[in-house]
Order: C-alpha cells, then sequence, then structure tokens
C-alpha cells in the first residue's frame, strides 16, 4: 500500500511538472488530506520534504504542514459534524477507549505521546479530540509538540539515506534531550494523577 502510494505521489508530481519548492503545491494539500482520512503514512511527505528542503527546512515544513492539518480538522468536525461523528463514529472508536481515558485525564500529554508513537492513527486522534472534552488550547499544543516530536524522529529516521551518519546521530541526540524534558515536565504537573494511578492499579 505504501509503495502504492509512493508511486501514485510521484506520477502526481511528474504530471504537474513540479520540482523543488513547487512540490509544496502537492504536499500541502496531501497533508491536509492524510489528516482527515489517514491513507497513507505521513513519513512519504517527510521524506519529500528533507529530499528538497534539507534536513532542518524539510522537518519544520513537514511540522508546520502536518499541525495545521491536524488543528483544521478538528475545528471542522467539532464545529460542524460533532453530533453526526460522535453519532455515527463513536461506537468504533471503543477500541481507543483506554486512549481516549488517557486523553481526557492528561490531556496535551496524551496527545504528545499517542502522536510520537503511532499506536492510533492520525486523523482517528483529531476524531478523538473534537468529540472529547479537551479544551481547544490542549489540543493545539498537544497537536504541535506531538508533531514535532514525531517529525523529528521519524523524519531523521525516515531520512538515514539523505542524511550523513554524523548528522544523523546529532538529531537523535537532541530528540532524546527534547524528550528528557517533556518526561521531567509532565511528571512534575501530574505526579498526584500518576500516583493514583499506581494506587488503584495496585488496589485491582
Amino acid at each position: 500500500m505504501t509503495e502504492t502510494i509512493n508511486a501514485w505521489i510521484d506520477w502526481l508530481l511528474r504530471t504537474l511538472g513540479l520540482t523543488g519548492p513547487s512540490i509544496l503545491f502537492v504536499t500541502i494539500p496531501l497533508a491536509l488530506l492524510q489528516s482527515l482520512f489517514g491513507f497513507f503514512p505521513f513519513a512519504i511527505l517527510i521524506v519529500l520534504h528533507v529530499s528538497v528542503f534539507n534536513v532542518i527546512g524539510g522537518l519544520l515544513i513537514s511540522w508546520v504542514a502536518c499541525s495545521l492539518g491536524g488543528v483544521l480538522v478538528y475545528f471542522f468536525f467539532r464545529r460542524y459534524l460533532f453530533n453526526w461523528f460522535d453519532r455515527k463514529w463513536g461506537s468504533r472508536l471503543k477500541r481507543y477507549d483506554k486512549w481516549q481515558r488517557y486523553l481526557d485525564r492528561y490531556g496535551i500529554w496524551t496527545l504528545v505521546l499517542i502522536r510520537t508513537i503511532p499506536v492510533i492513527p492520525n486523523n482517528v486522534i483529531n476524531f478523538m479530540s473534537a468529540v472529547s472534552p479537551l479544551p481547544t488550547s490542549s489540543f493545539v499544543w498537544g497537536t504541535v509538540l506531538g508533531n514535532l516530536s514525531y517529525i523529528w524522529l521519524f523524519g531523521t529516521i525516515s531520512s538515514t539515506l539523505i542524511v550523513p551518519r554524523e548528522e544523523w546521530g546529532a538529531y537523535l541526540t537532541w530528540y532524546g534531550v527534547f524528550c528528557v524534558i517533556l518526561i521531567g515536565v509532565f511528571i512534575r504537573r501530574h505526579w498526584s494523577h500518576l500516583q493514583e494511578d499506581k494506587r488503584s492499579r495496585t488496589a485491582e
């Protein structure tokens, strides 16, 4: 499936005659569609951006595009399709009930985790957030930080054929520092919740 999508994107770029920075006329709309339908891995667009704009530029453009897509889909569903989606699709999200509870409890931090580790499709995360009581500001910050984490990690790994190995190691090292900072802030802000969860698991 991934190879098919990749070949289709290559065909589209060749057909439209887009090269260099002009590929954004295709990749930005595709990023928005991916946030809505999730029909291909976002890593494909990350590699395209890195190949044209180099590592930092490609990752930044991918970050902005992915975050913008998530926020637009969130507002679209929350404003126009909240009741319809909750009625038609709410039952299908039962498989993600555990993550929905974490989302309601930890908000921004759950978003950061599930956007970094793709245990849930990107578009489903947007839908879950739209039908949850999560404040808009928490969704935006969680999306911005979570997409930064995901794109930094998977963008670096996906670009190993483009990025020199010494640079690749440096990006991953700084990513590790970024993660340590996030984990430290999370523990500091939610220590009491973590202890409550630990006691409830022990009681079970």
